[in-house]
């Protein structure tokens, strides 16, 4: 297959757009507050703790109640600066788990990491496990080439590890895998395996599916084999690992396809698929919700449309910050969505531009590179933000950078005109190159007419624009067929010994075709009649041959996509 709740929005025939904002809102502060400690991996936390701990979860419970039944509950940000006060008095008196709290608490926040690594070191050194594991992590990440501080990392993994803590052991697993020789870690596959299948008979299902994945990649003194690294899928499914759950059910949901050199190990079954992907999606795991909320969107695996379901499975991802979840309810308020037909249709959610502005702002944080550029879009065009066509430009060129077509597009047409950027046709050319290169159409329209002209190159380039129409062309974009029609008609599509040489026979041709592509709009019909008038009788019917040839080769070309990942409204209200 290809693609704690806080808004139930199917129990309503209508989300309100500040009610979806709003408990989202709830959700993004209350993970913040709570930042997934669990007294259950901290054993021998004092009384005071635990009652800090146990408040601010309930006042969470509270909050997210309140949200789901639309009445006022707990203030989640009050709740947890009053915490972080009590917290951080326990900290300061020596309290090994507040001081892993508060640095835990800090990194999630992106606070001072020099602050957070004090506080970790203090915990660490009272033998707070958890507090060895993510300073090990953190300086890691945040002095890679720092080979002494890589070497206090591997001594504090490999100490939590000595203490059973399994996200240490799969640390250490990690690094006998890819070797680690500057800090005394030599590549070590067995080693590896040893560390991940003791972690796996102690029930971590993270542990299992490493042995899964191990076994599917196939490394140096590991072969690949697929039915071992199939059972260790299916046994981390039962130890209810949801990367694992979703990963096994997506593979029911297809089936395997079998190749020439691997089996089909696992048969199609969607409706168990459905059963797992349900499973993993309770645990609160994104991706399962998301999946399954474009299974309803789409229908898919024999399962009724459904836009209800699908807004209530991407609202819960989104409330787990899933960047694709949040773009795709950005896309369902742009647009408004209805389920049913005609008078019995139904509002499911209700057009918003503001509220879908919000949604792409939050999933352009969550790293969703398509979101960067709807909003850029925005500022460009001025829907319900002010114009700003520097912020458009720096949205955009994030997306562009990021591969997304559209806005190498548009973020050449920035260039192009100087618009929020200083103006570049170099720059201009090598984005619109990118985009056509991708193979977007609107892009290789607007490159074949830089050649044509010769802008940003000093001189026309006819050839190299009619390679580029004639990719628009096979896409089935009318105006890429009219301008490869006019440059064989002036002969600019055939130079030879520096003069131009008129194909008549092709220009009729890529007319007739753009008049189908176009369903016969008044111009294309206009050009080719006026291009048959003159031409000669055997011209004609070689363009019939020539014409005939393309239907054939390609009968029903697509139109190429010109649009955005999610078009965009024109709204009238401004918010700055």
């Amino acid at each position: 297959m290809n693609a704690r709740p806080i808004c139930r929005v199917n129990q309503s025939p209508l989300i309100q757009p500040h009610m979806l904002l709003t408990a989202l809102k709830v959700k993004l502060a209350a993970m913040v507050a709570v930042a997934g400690l669990d007294t259950a991996e901290m054993p021998g936390t004092s009384a005071e703790l635990n009652k800090v701990l146990e408040a601010l979860a309930s006042d969470q419970a509270a909050a997210q109640k309140a949200a789901q039944d639309k009445t006022t509950g707990p203030d989640v940000n009050k709740s947890f600066n009053d915490a972080l006060a009590k917290v951080n008095e326990l900290a300061k008196a020596g309290d090994k788990d507040a001081q892993y709290a508060l640095a835990h608490w800090g990194v999630l926040s992106n606070s001072n990491v020099n602050e957070a690594v004090d506080l970790y070191r203090k915990a660490a050194a009272q033998g707070q496990v958890l507090a060895k594991v993510e300073l090990a992590q953190v300086l890691l990440q945040a002095a890679p080439q720092d080979q002494e501080k890589a070497k206090e990392a591997v001594k504090l993994i490999e100490e939590a590890e000595a203490a059973d803590n399994k996200v240490a052991r799969r640390l250490l697993a990690n690094l006998y895998v890819s070797g680690a020789p500057n800090v005394g870690i030599n590549q070590s596959v067995e080693k590896a395996k040893t560390l991940l299948e003791k972690g796996s008979v102690a029930g971590d299902g993270e542990s299992t599916l490493g042995l899964s994945q191990l076994y599917a990649a196939g490394v140096p003194g590991l072969a690949v084999d697929a039915q071992k690294s199939l059972d260790y899928l299916i046994k981390a499914t039962e130890q209810k690992n949801a990367v694992a759950m979703s990963t096994y059910a997506a593979r029911l949901f297809d089936g395997d396809t079998a190749t020439e050199t691997t089996k089909a190990l696992v048969t199609k079954d969607p409706a168990a698929a459905m059963k797992m992907f349900e499973d993993a999606a309770a645990t609160g795991f994104a991706a399962a919700n998301r999946l399954l909320g474009a299974i309803y969107e789409n229908g898919l695996g024999g399962n009724t449309k459904s836009i209800k379901k699908a807004v209530d499975y991407y609202t819960k991802a989104a409330n787990a910050n899933d960047g694709e979840a949040l773009f795709r309810l950005g896309n369902f308020f742009e647009a408004g969505i209805k389920e049913g037909e005609g008078e019995k249709a139904e509002v499911v959610v209700q057009q918003n531009a503001k509220s879908a502005l919000d949604l792409y702002r939050l999933a352009a944080q969550n790293g969703q590179a398509s979101a960067f550029y709807n909003v850029g879009v925005y500022y460009e065009t001025g829907t319900v933000v002010d114009k700003d066509p520097i912020k458009a430009f720096a949205f955009l060129l994030k997306a562009a950078t990021s591969g997304v077509p559209q806005a190498q597009f548009r973020l050449a047409g920035l260039y192009q005109q100087g618009t929020g950027t200083s103006q570049d046709i170099v720059a201009a050319m090598a984005w619109f190159d990118r985009a056509a290169s991708g193979g977007f159409a609107p892009a290789q329209i607007a490159l074949g007419q830089m050649f044509e002209t010769g802008a940003g190159l000093g001189r026309a380039n006819p050839a190299a624009a009619a390679l580029q129409y004639e990719a628009a062309s096979e896409a089935g974009v009318p105006l890429a067929m009219l301008r490869l029609a006019s440059l064989n008609e002036r002969g600019l599509a055939n130079i030879k010994d520096n003069k131009a040489v008129p194909n008549m026979a092709r220009a009729l041709a890529y007319a007739d075709l753009a008049v189908d592509a176009s369903q016969k709009a008044e111009v294309a019909v206009k050009y080719r009649d006026e291009l048959k008038a003159k031409m000669k009788a055997e011209d004609v019917t070689e363009a019939k041959k020539i014409y005939d040839s393309k239907k054939k080769a390609d009968p029903a070309a697509p139109a190429a996509a010109t649009d955005a990942p999610a078009a965009k409204s024109k709204g009238s209200s401004k918010s700055k």
